[in-house]
């Protein structure tokens, strides 16, 4: 219904985008409702004809920011593989979960199982709580209420008062660690990236198993990833 409306151009009535796309109207009357409440698509108030919505275009400019992120950080993301020998991921929130949006790998023989596109936990991943730490305070409190802070391992944090002083520390130190909470034997170190507008966008992670995330070299490590997190954020023109 979406793709008649663009193509044709011009406002459409009910009647024609039943026509043109061969469904019943009382079909095409309950899509056209519910695309209406999401701001997918206008009516006109004197013609009843309606037309593409103002949420599309804030969606295209979402994904346009992805696109851009993932370009401007991939060099970056690649240096920061190389210099740590370890496995990067960027990441994104969506909703009450964290998308990976690219990963590069280290050469050693024991990697992390991850993918593009994967979705991870809010809770007990350090880039997840990254997102969530750098949320202004109601939406963080809007996703925790949605989010089950179920157990992986025997460090996951499951108490919600737990993980809210956790994000508080988070917000106030600048990175976020992941000491087994989302897999056993694995750490990970994150920090966040933000745009022009000094919002937090994105995540960059570190991992790899415990043995060589440890005390030794975390910090070497949290230096070389918040440093490579500013790159990229100066990239999106944050100053």
């Amino acid at each position: 219904m979406l793709d008649v409306l663009y193509k044709n151009k011009s406002p459409m009535s009910m009647t024609e985008i039943s026509q043109e796309l061969n469904f019943y109207p009382s079909t095409i009357h309950r899509i056209l409702d519910t695309l209406k409440y999401g701001g997918y698509v206008e009516q006109d108030p004197i013609t009843q004809k309606y037309q593409l919505g103002l949420r599309l275009l804030e969606l295209g400019m979402e994904k346009l920011n992805q696109i851009d992120l993932v370009k401007e950080a991939k060099p970056y993301l690649k240096e920061l593989a190389k210099k740590c020998n370890e496995t990067v991921h960027l990441a994104i929130l969506e909703d009450t979960n964290v998308l990976y949006l690219a990963k590069e790998e280290s050469t050693q023989t024991i990697r992390m199982i991850s993918y593009v596109g994967k979705r991870a936990p809010l809770h007990c991943t350090a880039l997840g709580k990254i997102l969530l730490a750098f949320l202004p305070i109601d939406k963080r409190e809007r996703i925790l209420a949605k989010i089950d802070l179920f157990q992986l391992t025997e460090n996951t944090i499951t108490d919600k008062d737990k993980l809210r002083e956790e994000l508080n520390r988070i917000e106030v130190e600048g990175f976020a660690l992941d000491k087994e909470e989302n897999e056993k034997d694995v750490r990970c170190i994150a920090a966040p990236i933000r745009n022009y507008k000094r919002r937090v966008i994105a995540a960059v992670s570190i991992s790899g198993p415990s043995y060589r995330i440890n005390k030794d070299n975390q910090n070497h490590l949290k230096e070389e990833l918040i440093t490579a997190c500013q790159k990229i954020s100066a990239r999106l023109r944050f100053h």
